[in-house]
């Protein structure tokens, strides 16, 4: 004989259960902040987000090839261009990502806006030269171009731009170069020091420390790992928190995501939600 209110219990129990489930949901079928596990079919369409946030997307899809491909090695070492194969998938990783639903997204790409430390170089470096130099002459009469043949070539090659001309010293002045997109810049200094009168090359890598994001080949995709640092960032942050996603089967439409875990120190106040 049945147990009529053991029969109630499971009723509710399976009620509950249901209401959990779909609470999880929208209408449409794509899980709200609740929905913890992986997203199949992220659209890799990039048309709704900002030009600034794809340009940094793109700064940071470079450096992250650059950092897998040399694998500690110098980056001088490796050619300006970076391969496509890789940059684009990271690329196309990190968009799949901003565009998942998971509130750990939002709060990774639109809250805390994290993006790569600058390292390695990727956009700008500093030319420091002799003021005596003739080939600086037209940058000394207010114009952006020199008369030197080595600098005029790897500017029209790499698509650079030279800005920001002003005076270092008595006897030195200084510019800086911008890549038109982001580039392995570390071969193109080197390129730069074949000028005569050149004097120094500068990277503009900071010397402090900052939020990063990391990249891990896996068998499907790529690990990412959003990370903010914060607690004395001018000598080496001693602190950081870190949000990690794997993004799989990525194609030239579509990708899955998966948040994995959030760990690391509390943040403080001012960084909370």
């Amino acid at each position: 004989m049945s147990n009529p209110n053991l029969n109630i219990l499971s009723k509710l129990t399976l009620l509950t259960l249901i209401w959990v489930v779909s609470s999880s949901f929208t209408s449409s079928g794509v899980a709200t902040d609740s929905f913890i596990g992986q997203v199949n079919s992220v659209s890799l369409d990039d048309a709704d987000i900002s030009d600034y946030q794809k340009m940094m997307y793109e700064k940071d899809a470079t450096r992250l090839a650059l950092r897998y491909i040399a694998q500690g090695g110098g980056y001088d070492e490796l050619g300006a261009e970076v391969p496509d194969e890789v940059k684009d998938e990271l690329y196309s990783a990190l968009i799949a990502v901003h565009k998942s639903p998971f509130s750990e997204s939002v709060l990774v790409t639109q809250k805390h806006r994290l993006h790569t430390f600058p390292n390695p170089a990727v956009d700008k470096f500093q030319v420091n030269y002799k003021n005596t130099a003739k080939w600086a002459t037209p940058l000394r009469l207010g114009d952006n171009i020199t008369n030197s043949d080595i600098i005029n070539k790897l500017s029209s090659k790499y698509g650079l731009k030279i800005e920001s001309h002003q005076t270092w010293d008595d006897d030195s002045n200084l510019f800086i170069v911008k890549a038109k997109k982001a580039i392995n810049l570390a071969p193109v200094a080197n390129d730069f020091m074949e000028e005569e009168g050149v004097e120094v090359v500068k990277l503009l890598i900071p010397d402090s420390d900052g939020n990063d994001i990391e990249a891990t080949r896996t068998s499907k995709g790529w690990k990412l790992d959003y990370i903010v640092k914060f607690e004395k960032c001018f000598t080496g942050c001693k602190k950081s928190h870190t949000w990690s996603f794997e993004v799989a089967n990525i194609s030239s439409g579509s990708a899955n995501v998966n948040f994995i875990e959030h760990y690391g120190d509390e943040l403080p106040p001012w960084m909370r939600d």
